[in-house]
């Protein structure tokens, strides 16, 4: 990625984040209360990252999770309920398809990030890459 495209890349996620301090407290459908879906928290292990999203009614089939460098992408889709032969009285579980890229720290080490799903919450490790850690320079 050239570094044209890495400040684009960072003035999006900038107006993104400035787009979500402003929805701060809106109740849009779908989203946080921050104005943001899904929900994740991020959390520091060490030199490494874990991230929990959370995600309820998708199938693991339909998240896509993608990382370049220190950019996560998390997309996905969840249908909605269908009743064969019956009609809606009721209907608050939506049809729901999201694209989120979020900022990590540092550099995800290349195949090294695990992927689990289990009960609507996505967890994943992410393990700083090794060109990306900080090196000691020795003085002579």
């Amino acid at each position: 990625m050239s570094d044209s495209s890495l400040r684009t890349v960072d003035q999006l996620l900038s107006l993104q984040q400035e787009f979500e301090r402003a929805m701060m407290g809106s109740s849009l459908g779908g989203t946080t209360s921050s104005g943001v879906y899904p929900p994740v928290n991020l959390f520091n292990k060490g030199e490494d990252m874990v991230l929990m999203a959370e995600l309820p009614g998708f199938q693991k089939e339909n998240i896509l999770i993608e990382i370049k460098k220190n950019l996560l992408r998390i997309a996905g889709e969840r249908k909605s309920d269908q009743m064969p032969n019956a009609s809606a009285h009721r209907l608050e579980r939506k049809h729901l398809k999201f694209d989120r890229t979020i900022k990590l720290p540092f550099i995800v080490a290349d195949g090294s990030m695990k992927a689990e799903y289990s009960n609507g919450l996505l967890v994943l490790q992410l393990i700083r890459a090794e060109e990306d850690k900080p090196k000691q320079i020795k003085i002579s």
